[in-house]
């Protein structure tokens, strides 16, 4: 009964990570259209409201996913070490390219941003230019790719187990 409980959480804190999640994943589709910057604060805004609610249910997503193994007895299947493989990388990737990208969107449009995980107050806003050298950088698809893409390919594996 209890692993039943642990994979019913399990899926809800996933459901509630990518529901809470989707903010930021339609920021980084409609922001590299933008130019005013008003509207980009917004979007950056935006989806950082939802960031402690997506760290809550990735932190319970993941604390369920690492004890039911043990319960079940499961450590010996590839498909496990592969799912944790594949998250590992999804969350090390976004990690960086969040640095890279959306961090420094923040700091050029003139909001508090962070590197790292120190905390900077907002500064003047860079030019239109800088920003918009930024903002072709960004690849949406690139990130749907691996945000959606490898999950998926995490959830194939729990469900069918192929190995």
């Amino acid at each position: 009964m209890l692993v039943r409980w642990l994979v019913f959480i399990h899926v809800l804190s996933a459901i509630t990570f990518f529901l809470a999640h989707g903010a930021a994943a339609a920021m980084v589709f409609k922001v590299r259209s933008e130019t005013d910057f008003v509207r980009i604060r917004a979007m950056l805004d935006l989806a950082v409201s939802t960031f402690k609610a997506y760290m809550l249910s990735f932190l319970i997503m993941g604390l369920t996913g690492l004890t039911m193994p043990f319960l079940i007895h499961i450590w010996n299947k590839a498909w496990i070490w592969l799912s944790i493989v594949l998250i590992l990388f999804v969350v090390v990737w976004m990690g960086l390219v969040n640095e890279k990208q959306i961090k420094q969107l923040r700091r050029l449009v003139g909001l508090p941003y962070m590197q790292g995980s120190k905390k900077y107050p907002a500064e003047p806003p860079a030019s239109p230019e800088e920003v918009a050298a930024l903002l072709k950088k960004i690849n949406p698809y690139q990130w749907a790719l691996v945000g959606y893409g490898i999950p998926a390919v995490v959830l194939w594996l729990m469900v069918f187990k192929p190995f």
